[in-house]
């Protein structure tokens, strides 16, 4: 309900083409759903929901709808809690009880927002059931997941609901299984994946090994490789992923990565059907609110609303339009690669250097060449260190923690990219030297 956070979702959807939101904690207590009548019945009161769910849908993105965490009164233990905001894991005290719940809930979304609107929504039961934000065990989210799935779905066959929203891309195969043996509906399969080996860090320290971009790549293939077998035109969405898991992790600020994400997208792209980021912003709860400009936090923005070097990145893949075009000559690898698409008129070409962990490398000289043809000059946009990247900037001021005015508007300029103007000489070759940890974003035509 921050009006601060809300202006980085409006920007988030219109500046980098977000198109849905996703977040935790829909269902606890202090969103204040389920009540204890005075006669010691279950209430359930949406207003409070429905406040968020609006503030949300103002940014012009739609929910991804999360079903977390357990109410207390539903709860077989309501003292299992995880992070900051005291996210209860417990599995509910029966099922049954859980089930009435999501019809209650289905019947005020469709009443409040109508089948159209809630037919473009996403429904995912809970967040990594198989690390500490379940207590319970496998077959207990299974039962989770179908009490849910069967009771949003009595309500409206149109909700869309999906799961099993696990860590480390794992459980796919068993709950897929789990799916076919008992004929519960599955929409979609989510899962989240992180390059480092760290499953969840429940304080305030974000130290990782990072495992590199072809890890990413791995998992892609193989959770492709497990939904495609059961069902080829089931949607994979990775609901988390970022350049680590820790919450806090320099990596997460410096310029290195928006050239991870380029890379990410891509095997995304390749192998999955959409994603979504973690996170939106650094002003973010889970273990505990921070408000040093650049603190190592997931967010594509800052405390103070400066865009970091994850934001340009999606600012740039938002800005490619028209069909996929074929590019010559380049490396058959995850780390250094490109995407072009053009319209007839313009063509625009993305490209990025991705430092591996624990990789020095040099210069990336690359001869793009893009079929279509092109002459004359080409527009070029650069994510570099201190120019698309405020990080480096806030580095070199002595990284103060208190902004002054001055300070703010200094770094609000070094997080805009630069831009450049190459020649394309005759046989069509635009010559760039992309640097390590960089990405670039290439125009010609109007």
């Amino acid at each position: 309900m921050r009006s601060d956070l809300q202006e980085h979702m409006a920007i988030a959807h219109r500046e980098l083409g977000m198109r849905y939101w996703r977040c935790h904690g829909t269902l606890s207590d202090d969103v204040g759903i389920v009540r204890q009548g005075a006669n010691g019945e279950v209430e359930y009161t949406f207003s409070g929901l429905r406040r968020i769910i609006e503030a949300g849908l103002r940014s012009g993105a739609r929910p991804f709808f999360e079903l977390s965490f357990m109410p207390s009164l539903l709860a077989r233990n309501p003292n299992q809690t995880i992070t900051h905001y005291q996210g209860i894991t417990s599995p509910p005290k029966n099922f049954k009880a859980w089930g009435s719940l999501m019809t209650r809930l289905g019947e005020f979304l469709l009443e409040t927002y109508g089948t159209r609107e809630i037919s473009k929504w996403y429904f995912e039961v809970w967040n990594e059931p198989n690390i500490p934000f379940w207590t319970g065990t496998r077959e207990e989210y299974f039962q989770l997941y179908r009490h849910a799935v069967l009771a949003l779905k009595k309500v409206s066959p149109k909700f869309r609901v999906g799961g099993p929203s696990t860590a480390r891309a794992e459980w796919i195969g068993e709950f897929l299984a789990f799916a076919k043996r008992t004929r519960t509906p599955v929409d979609f399969v989510s899962t989240h994946i992180y390059p480092s080996d760290v499953a969840f860090v429940d304080s305030d320290e974000g130290e990782v090994n990072l495992l590199g971009t072809d890890f990413l790549y791995r998992n892609f293939k193989r959770v492709a490789k497990e939904v495609r077998a059961y069902d080829k035109r089931l949607p994979i969405f990775w609901g988390e992923w970022n350049s680590s898991a820790g919450p806090f992790a320099a990596n997460h600020d410096d310029c290195n990565n928006a050239a991870l994400i380029c890379s990410t997208l891509m095997g995304i792209e390749e192998y999955g059907d959409g994603s979504l980021y973690w996170n939106l912003s650094d002003i973010y709860e889970e273990s505990r609110y921070h408000f040093k400009p650049f603190h190592g936090g997931y967010g594509m923005f800052s405390v103070d609303g400066i865009r970091k070097s994850a934001a340009r990145a999606f600012e740039f893949w938002h800005s490619l339009e028209g069909e996929r075009l074929k590019i010559e000559g380049l490396p058959g690898e995850a780390a250094r690669g490109a995407i072009a698409t053009g319209d007839g008129n313009k063509i625009c070409a993305l490209l990025w250097n991705h430092c591996e962990p624990g990789e020095k490398i040099g210069p990336w000289q690359v001869n793009l060449k893009l079929a279509g043809g092109t002459k004359g000059k080409a527009e070029v946009h650069w994510i570099l260190p201190g120019q698309g990247s405020a990080y480096e900037a806030w580095l070199k001021m002595g990284s103060p923690a208190n902004l002054r005015a001055t300070q703010l508007k200094s770094l609000q300029q070094a997080s805009k990219p630069k831009k450049t103007v190459c020649r394309i000489n005759r046989d069509g070759v635009i010559q760039l030297k992309i640097h390590p940890g960089t990405v670039c974003l290439l125009k010609t035509g109007k």
